[in-house]
């Protein structure tokens, strides 16, 4: 496939309103996450499964109605019969049923943020994507609940589970571009980039000067960086040795001391710059999680009340699921309407390709996210700190989406929790978040951690979830959580530490231009993009009739990304991979629009050099 680009487009400013807007879509997609996505549609869906399954080893139909549920803790194992529904002459639990269409929704998911990635980083295709999917994923969800079949119910989630995590490649991909655009870096990089110039132009011009051995060309190069305040400062330090008994500088000299000031003074623009986009990132990720969260839990009291009026019946939980995708849908037409395009690079095609129509293409452009996707991969040499990331974090969001998974089915199935007791513990965990992801940037800036320290603290204290259950099934004496209080506190306790998990730290290893390509591989592993997760769990609970087991596996899938952060991730060299990456990326393309060469050697050229 023969690819070239067009010239890359100016770069608006980002204003205020486009932040807000950026925040809003975090304000309805996440209210999404925790009212549908990982609380009512798995129970409504649990539920269904129940309504059309049988009891284990027998062809009674299954009792699973919410009101009959219990609200004191759970029941003996042995005085509860497993509930499950038959796919031909496969059997499957009904809780192991719903992680198994999670893990097909998180496959399907995967292949096509994939697909998308290259038309939100090429072109006026990010925000339209995001847009797009918003509304499919926002309809499908709106409709679950007045699906009568549980495969039907379940087609929809899944379609509504593949729109969000599309949807979220996009609106990640637009925080590095928001926060490289806030007025105060644009003038701090132009100014950098001005030094940089004169830097670049004065080496050659004393380069020159010393072949030619001409001193008088060293004194016009001298009067000439007055312009700047590195020569300004020089200047004044002339004079002040004109007015005493120190001899005057020449002219060469004053050239060598201006470009040593010059390059020192580049250095420390350069580090105030990186320091300030950090803190930025930091900053705007932490309030879009925080109006996420907020959202979230504004949503879920009001399906707290409703249920309450409802006294906990089925259509409570259904019309939850269709207020949670309607939120989705008034909130993202907000982010829709004040983001702007900022489109990238054109893939400039040919006559012929275009005048085949809007559908050949996209093909195209799926083809080419396929071929760069693997270039991307071949590119872990040049980029070893963020794929370093990505692999402990491929470990890190399976862990902890796949807690949140489990959590209610647990508490309906082996708990059996009421339904008010159910949409409380999915009230508790956004509201500690919402305070952890306050929290933790106050602690972060008491304590002077820098981004990888505070994941590496938030790491040993998250796997001590899995650790308490895991000891609860090793030692005697340890509580089993086997009541709602320990499990009303363990959520409490996640919570808090979950609000803390912020993308800030990845999109600073990312190469400019390749945004929504390097952040639809995260995506994959982000939060509701976990298929290793639930696919386990299932089959371990499926094998071992007991869900609690699963703790072991929580716990070696939250232990490992500890050593590869630790050991494998330098956030200082991994800013400085990806600022050369970005340089290649534009030069390669740059040579693209004039030649029309392959997209195959695009990718030799960029792995050429090291």
């Amino acid at each position: 496939m023969r690819v070239s680009f067009s010239p890359a487009p100016v770069e608006p400013s980002t204003n205020k309103k486009e932040i807000w807007a950026w925040y809003s879509y975090a304000f309805a997609s996440e209210a999404y996450v925790v009212v549908a996505l990982t609380s009512f549609i798995p129970i409504t869906l649990e539920t269904l499964a129940s309504q059309e399954g049988h009891l284990y080893g027998t062809n009674e139909p299954c009792v699973a109605k919410p009101g009959n549920a219990t609200t004191t803790g759970a029941l003996q194992e042995s005085e509860r019969p497993r509930c499950m529904i038959s796919f031909g002459h496969i059997e499957v639990d009904t809780a192991s049923f719903v992680m198994y269409l999670t893990s097909l929704a998180v496959l399907l998911q995967a292949l096509t943020v994939v697909s998308i990635s290259s038309m939100a980083d090429h072109g006026s295709y990010r925000k339209k994507q995001l847009v797009v999917f918003s509304a499919l994923g926002s309809v499908a969800t709106m409709l679950i609940g007045a699906m009568p079949y549980v495969w039907m119910a379940g087609a929809l989630s899944v379609i509504a589970n593949v729109s969000f995590g599309a949807g979220i490649v996009c609106f990640n991909a637009y925080l590095p571009l928001l926060v490289r655009n806030i007025e105060q870096l644009r003038l701090n990089r132009e100014r950098l980039a001005r030094i940089e110039r004169e830097i670049e132009g004065d080496t050659e011009q004393r380069q020159a000067d010393r072949r030619s051995g001409d001193d008088p060309a060293s004194l016009a190069l001298a009067d000439r960086i007055g312009v700047t305040e590195v020569a300004a400062a020089l200047e004044e330090e002339e004079g002040d040795r004109r007015g005493s008994d120190e001899p005057l500088v020449t002219g060469q000299q004053v050239t060598d001391n201006s470009l040593e000031q010059k390059r020192k003074l580049s250095s420390e623009i350069s580090e105030q710059l990186n320091e300030e986009k950090s803190q930025l990132m930091g900053q705007i990720s932490a309030r879009g999680f925080a109006s996420g969260y907020f959202g979230g839990i504004l949503l879920l009291l009001v399906c707290l009340y409703i249920s309450y009026l409802d006294k906990s019946s089925m259509w409570s939980l259904k019309f939850g699921i269709f207020l949670s995708g309607l939120w989705w849908c008034l909130f993202a037409g907000l982010a829709g309407v004040w983001l702007k395009e900022r489109p990238g690079r054109e893939l400039i095609l040919s006559d012929r390709d275009r005048k085949r129509g809007s559908l050949w293409v996209a093909s195209r452009y799926v083809v080419y996210s396929w071929n760069r996707v693997g270039g991307t991969i071949v590119q872990a040499r040049k980029l070893p700190n963020a794929f370093a990331f990505l692999i402990s974090w491929f470990f890190l969001s399976d862990g902890y989406t796949s807690i949140a998974n489990v959590a209610v089915l647990f508490a309906k199935t082996s708990l059996r929790l009421s339904q008010t007791l159910l949409i409380l513990l999915s009230l508790v965990v956004p509201i500690c978040a919402l305070i952890g992801t306050l929290a933790f940037p106050r602690l972060q800036k008491a304590l002077g951690y820098d981004q990888k320290q505070m994941v590496m603290l938030l790491l040993i204290l998250l796997v001590m979830v899995p650790v308490y259950g895991t000891l609860g099934l090793i030692l005697p004496f340890w509580p089993k959580l086997s009541s709602a209080k320990e499990l009303f506190a363990l959520a409490s306790y996640y919570g808090f530490l979950i609000g803390a998990v912020q993308r800030s730290m990845f999109a600073d290893l990312v190469p400019k231009g390749r945004e929504s390509e390097f952040f639809g591989l995260y995506a994959i592993t982000d939060k509701g993009s976990s298929w290793l997760g639930p696919l386990a769990i299932a089959a371990i609970t499926d094998a071992t009739q007991e869900i609690r087991y699963a703790f072991i596996f929580l716990l070696v899938l939250l232990s490992l990304p500890i050593p590869i952060i630790y050991f494998g991730v330098d956030m200082h060299q991994g800013r400085l991979d990806a600022e050369k990456a970005s340089q290649e990326l534009l030069q390669s393309q740059e040579a693209h629009t004039d030649r029309g060469s392959t997209d195959e050697d695009e990718r030799e050229r960029l792995l050429s050099t090291v």
